[in-house]
């Protein structure tokens, strides 16, 4: 039974981190056309705009759907499957009343949030106009996946992931294509593109949203009710907003800290002496070439917070107290395994990756985004701890603990803006430097937080300080072959033969991190089993 459950977990998680790591990867050429199509000013004003759509969408998005999946994973451990479905048929209606609301907030609303709040001016306006309807059918969509992942069924989001970042691959590129050529040549031709990406966004939501209704549709008639419903008539929006609203306030910390990043920057930018122009190529720098690549290995451990949640509330409604140890410290162990080596990766071959991914960078911001780049990667180990953590914490219950560890971070990383941005050596790299001090220290806290509830024991030398020397030795030999091959005559010159040159590091940097993983014994014979082929590596480390 429990080989049965770890199974099933470490399945989920791998079915998201998948499906999340491919949609990352699309996202990415979305952005390397989207660049080529509306140019690095009409992506100021999509950068500037999202955060406030990131914002408003986490009402919806975080919480909600994680109480819906523990509770929907409560009821279908003991075989109440009719109380599973009226607690999904319950949070579709609130989450169509919140959906309904806030895309309202921001459509009627744009004027005032596009030009007096973030300085925006029209651009910003039909940006967030075009943007506002993807709400409500973000927060429909929401409903169906708290559903489906609280049966641990993961394939349905993961599909409507894809489809959405397919689809806005498709429309977003061709309504910008069409807006720009339309208002060529006047003041809204990078406006009007940037509001044609995002009028994109909104047709993939509501393509997404049929997807995850098919799905939803498939599960109708497959889960009988084991056991006659206890209580038709229990309460559902009380304990529901109970489990959502620490959550939803957790996760609104870091949202709300990059909607006061999108507003303060620029500012604090021409504070420093910095020229508009020169504030924004910063900012557009930062979001554009850099989180959006350190966003890449994050989706790995998405999945592992995702499924966690409905893994560990199954076990705890066993009173399986050594199924939730071993859940728990199962999850925090892949998250170093891969958070760290990504994190050296990005680190090591940061210029290379730029030019990798976007070829058509223009020289200053690549002298920007380089040094950035450089510090920002290891972020990536911090939110991995943060993601896993606070999924093992609220499938344990406790979901006030990660709101508190990201307020205090939040309140840090603006602190750490207020005082590093102004000073003009530093500027743009104080952004990095809050962000490291943010997820550094929810990250920490919510680990050790973890630890406690749980009692585990975690084998330090196993979960850290293995995955962290494979990824140093992995790192040497990235930058040892790039270097190796970039002094070759045949990949000198060439943009082709440089990016083969990455990726060929990038490669080898692979195979050597999973055979320290395997010489270092970083799992156990047994742990090995349940990971996606880890069958074979288990093979490997006998021979």
């Amino acid at each position: 039974m429990e080989s049965t459950k770890k199974t099933t977990f470490v399945k989920g998680a791998a079915i998201l981190a998948a499906a999340g790591l491919i949609c990352k990867l699309i996202g990415v050429f979305f952005r390397i056309y989207a660049v080529r199509i509306v140019g690095e000013q009409g992506m100021f004003f999509y950068e500037l705009v999202y955060p406030t759509y990131s914002w408003l969408l986490i009402i919806s998005s975080s919480g909600i759907p994680t109480a819906i999946s523990r509770m929907v994973a409560e009821r279908a451990a003991v075989g109440n499957h009719d109380g599973a479905r009226r607690v999904f048929r319950r949070s579709l209606l609130l989450l169509f009343l919140i959906g309904a609301v806030t895309s309202a907030l921001m459509f009627f609303g744009a004027e005032w949030l596009g030009t007096t709040v973030l300085n925006g001016g029209e651009g910003a306006k039909y940006s967030m106009m075009a943007l506002a309807p993807a709400l409500l059918f973000v927060s429909l969509m929401c409903a169906y996946r708290g559903y489906l992942q609280g049966l641990q069924r993961m394939t349905g989001t993961s599909v409507s992931q894809l489809a959405q970042q397919v689809f806005k691959l498709a429309f977003g590129l061709f309504f910008a294509y069409l807006l720009t050529k339309r208002y060529a040549g006047t003041e809204l031709q990078y406006a009007a593109g940037a509001a044609g990406l995002l009028l994109g966004v909104t047709a993939s939501e509501i393509l997404a949203l049929v997807v995850m209704m098919i799905f939803y549709a498939r599960t109708r008639g497959q889960y009988p009710a084991l056991i006659e419903d206890p209580n038709p008539h229990e309460r559902v929006f009380g304990p529901m907003l109970a489990i959502a609203i620490p959550i939803t306030l957790g996760a609104s910390i870091l949202p709300i800290a990059n909607f006061l990043d999108s507003v303060m920057i620029k500012r604090l930018l021409e504070g420093a002496g910095f020229t508009t122009a020169e504030a924004e190529l910063r900012y557009t720098s930062l979001c554009l070439y850099v989180r959006s690549i350190i966003n890449l290995p994050a989706t790995l451990t998405v999945g592992i917070a995702m499924s966690i949640v409905p893994a560990i509330s199954a076990s705890r409604v066993r009173d399986d107290h050594a199924g939730v140890k071993r859940l728990s410290l199962l999850s925090l162990k892949i998250a170093m395994a891969i958070g760290l080596p990504c994190a050296v990766g990005l680190s090591v071959l940061a210029g290379p990756i730029i030019k990798l991914l976007y070829s058509r960078i223009t020289p200053d911001a690549y002298d920007i985004a380089v040094p950035l780049m450089h510090i920002a990667a290891f972020t990536v180990v911090f939110i991995s701890l943060v993601q896993t953590a606070t999924g093992a914490l609220q499938g344990v219950g406790k979901h006030r603990l990660p709101m508190w560890f990201l307020l205090i971070g939040g309140l840090l990383k603006i602190a750490v803006n207020f005082i590093f941005i102004p000073m003009a050596h530093i500027n743009i790299l104080g952004a990095v430097f809050s962000n490291l001090a943010c997820y550094g220290v929810a990250g920490v806290l919510d680990t050790v937080a973890l630890l406690r509830v749980t009692k585990a024991k975690v084998n330090l030398i196993d979960t850290f300080l293995k995955p962290a020397l494979a990824s140093a030795l992995m790192g040497g030999a990235a930058w040892g072959v790039h270097h190796l091959l970039s002094g070759l005559s045949l990949f000198n010159g060439s943009t082709l033969m440089t990016s083969i040159a990455t990726v060929l590091a990038i490669a080898i940097a692979v195979v050597v991190y999973a055979l320290f993983t395997v010489l270092f014994g970083m799992f156990t014979k047994e742990e090995l089993t349940y990971i996606p082929g880890g069958r074979k590596l288990a093979r490997f480390a006998r021979r």
